[in-house]
């Protein structure tokens, strides 16, 4: 009895170190790195035509037929730990081709994970979408001992293209208010170039008075607006 006992547990051993061996095979290896392959690698199916970014921390995304989509950049930035894309203003230095957007602080994400990352975005919510061109606080002003800024913004899919705003005294208490212009309202309006000033946009005036080409004058101003970081 002794003898059966001996090879009952020798079996049990076996058994155990077999379980333990097949438990360690089977277990992932934690992997921290991005894992999406790169653009050399594999072909790309889909194309980017253009990328505007807003002040929501979210890319609009225009892909071939006309096609837009809003990609809110939380999600590569959690997928891939991209902690830089907690500041909105980092999500707007970009450049991209129709292959993949290669943002500044070192992320890339081709035109597949873009499109199937996104959401569809109907026509009256694109209209919507506005990016701050400047933004500057010059109080004291006898409006205001502390808080007086002026702000131009842009809405590149709206016929109301511009919009032009002034906050007096901030929060709950705010006296400011503001008004959205077509290009040729702003062009008409006796002040604009004044509050473009005040607002430290003197940079675009030139823009929009030399451009003889709105769909290229409205990309200058979202480029440099992006370079400046906007509001």
């Amino acid at each position: 009895m002794l003898v059966a006992f001996v090879i009952a547990m020798a079996g049990v051993v076996i058994l155990l170190v077999m379980e333990k061996g097949f438990s360690r095979q089977s277990q992932p290896k934690p992997n921290n790195e991005l894992t999406t392959l790169s653009v050399a690698s594999r072909t790309i199916t889909k194309r980017i035509v253009s990328i505007t970014p807003n002040e929501s921390g979210e890319l609009i995304i225009q892909f071939p037929d006309n096609e837009y989509r809003l990609l809110s950049l939380s999600i590569p930035g959690e997928a891939f730990g991209w902690e830089a894309l907690a500041y909105p203003c980092n999500a707007k230095r970009f450049t991209f081709t129709p292959e993949k957007v290669s943002l500044e602080f070192g992320g890339e994400l081709d035109a597949d994970y873009l499109f199937l990352n996104s959401k569809l975005i109907e026509p009256e919510l694109l209209e919507k979408q506005w990016l701050g061109l400047c933004r500057r606080n010059q109080a004291p002003t006898d409006r205001h001992p502390t808080h007086h800024v002026f702000s131009v913004s842009i809405a590149p899919f709206s016929e109301k293209l511009f919009a032009v705003s002034q906050s007096i005294g901030g929060g709950i208490a705010d006296t400011g208010g503001g008004r959205s212009y077509t290009l040729e309202e702003l062009l008409t309006w006796q002040n604009w170039k004044i509050h473009f000033e005040l607002s430290g946009c003197s940079w675009a005036i030139p823009v929009i008075e030399n451009s003889q080409d709105k769909k290229a004058m409205i990309n200058t101003l979202i480029t440099e607006a992006c370079k400046r970081k906007g509001m």
